[in-house]
């Protein structure tokens, strides 16, 4: 009779091992994915709000919390990027005088955005979560105020419409799962 070899004895306690893991990291990511399904079923854009929250790895094992801070991450981010690019339009030499006005308006409502977003992001921290919700819908304001001033300006509304309206909807995305935070 030949001896085992500890190869034999490897092999199939690896395997076994490996298939464990694969079933725990399968019901982990089924369990967020439910989780941000959750979430986002209070959202008014359920689409946008499952693929940005998604579009996150650390989503994937994030609790409710952790979910609400990558959607307030996403939004502040956002906010950034719509800033940069309303400087970067701003040095175009050649801007109509109507559209510099509301675009330099725009720059420091988006500036007061990220600041609100910020102390959201410092409210969650605390629990906070009525601090967080007031903030939130406060940088949503900001936007909604940029979009108005084109408006009301005669200014084309198209320059930053499409920007302002993903801000909000990344907003929306945070007040969802503020919502349910909150719920307890």
């Amino acid at each position: 009779m030949k001896p085992i070899s500890s190869f034999s004895l490897l092999l199939p306690l690896t395997i076994f091992l490996f298939t464990i893991y694969c079933h725990h990291t399968i019901a982990i990511q089924s369990a967020n994915t439910d989780l941000i399904a959750k979430v986002c079923m209070h959202s008014a854009h359920n689409d946008i709000c499952i693929a940005s929250l998604e579009s996150e790895p650390a989503s994937q094992k994030a609790d409710l919390h952790g979910l609400a801070l990558i959607a307030l991450r996403l939004a502040t981010s956002n906010a950034t990027d719509t800033s940069a690019y309303i400087i970067q339009s701003l040095k175009n030499a050649t801007i109509d005088p109507v559209i510099e006005q509301c675009l330099s308006d725009c720059s420091e409502h988006y500036l007061d955005a990220t600041e609100q977003l910020d102390d959201s992001l410092a409210a969650l921290t605390a629990k906070g979560y009525g601090d967080v919700n007031t903030w939130v819908k406060a940088a949503i304001a900001d936007a909604q105020a940029c979009e108005d001033g084109f408006k009301e300006q005669g200014g084309n509304s198209t320059v930053l419409s499409h920007r302002n309206n993903m801000f909000k909807q990344l907003c929306n995305n945070a007040l969802a799962a503020i919502h349910l935070l909150a719920q307890g």
